[in-house]
């Protein structure tokens, strides 16, 4: 039962719950939404669509086993610090992909198919052997064909994507990818001397720093004109442009210290509170 618990414990339910902004607000703004839903019908995709995100979580640390064991800075947190083995973590990865999959199909075919192109994208990322992780730029197209998808699983739950679908999954998508560029920069170090050739390995720590801020400064662009085309009921110069300068005063900060992996990584929690609040303003 210890084993069980500990296998759970290696789930990153903080980060799989952040993740599903894209499609909670995906839902709450989704053309042809019928005025009543059964409860059952939010709980089970909410369930499929967190057991998505939790797969590729997991499929991503057994991929990474090795390399997050010889990281001094992921290694206490690392599975095989906790005594489980890469098969049990393979299986639960391959578990939770199973019962998301089972529970989209319960919804339309084109649901369904999107569900399948995340997965699939998980895989090309993660998977050794394609591990596009390690695939200069690749990566990056990965991430923001992601991006784009989970805001779609949402946003085309009950009818097909119309007009909007496009500038506000942009908006979804370069967040996504600029995270994962600020991410790879985080893990610069690490990835370097695992011969990962990541952006950042490649490119180098500020170059690639200062592409996800400029991600960042495109994703805030795309919403003033959401917001200036009332596709988002936003006042942008009451709060976006706030937000903006907040996100880049903490950019600048994380600069002028180095971009160490603390200061990287405490840029990483400001912009998510930013942007936590920006999809709560979406919302609201």
């Amino acid at each position: 039962m210890s084993r069980i618990f500990r296998l759970l414990g290696c789930i990153r339910f903080g980060e799989v719950l952040l993740l599903q902004g894209a499609p909670v607000i995906g839902l709450i703004l989704a053309p042809g939404m019928p005025s009543t839903i059964p409860w059952a019908t939010y709980i089970l995709f909410l369930s499929a669509s967190f057991f998505l995100v939790a797969h590729m979580w997991m499929l991503n640390d057994w991929a990474d086993a090795e390399l997050d064991a010889l990281d001094r800075n992921k290694s206490s947190r690392s599975f095989v610090h906790k005594g489980l083995k890469p098969s049990m973590i393979g299986g639960l990865s391959l578990t939770l992909l199973l019962v998301s999959l089972g529970l989209f199909s319960l919804f339309t075919l084109r649901t369904f198919g999107i569900a399948l192109g995340i997965t699939a994208l998980g895989g090309l990322y993660s998977v050794p052997g394609i591990r596009a992780k390690g695939v200069v730029v690749l990566s990056s197209v990965i991430h923001l064909s992601g991006g784009a998808l989970h805001f779609l699983l949402g946003y085309t739950l009950f009818a097909p994507p119309d007009h909007s679908a496009l500038p506000l999954a942009i908006f979804f998508a370069v967040i996504f990818t600029a995270g994962h560029c600020v991410q790879e920069v985080q893990d610069q170090e690490a990835d370097r001397l695992a011969g990962v050739r990541t952006n950042s390995v490649v490119f180098g720590k500020r170059p690639m720093f200062c592409i996800a801020v400029l991600l960042f400064m495109i994703s805030y662009l795309d919403l003033i004109y959401l917001a200036t085309n009332g596709l988002v009921l936003i006042r942008f110069e009451l709060f976006i442009i706030p937000l903006f300068l907040l996100h880049i005063s903490y950019a600048y900060q994380a600069i002028q210290l180095g971009l160490t992996y603390n200061d990287v990584g405490r840029f990483r929690r400001q912009y998510r509170i930013i942007m936590a609040c920006t999809g709560i303003l979406i919302c609201l």
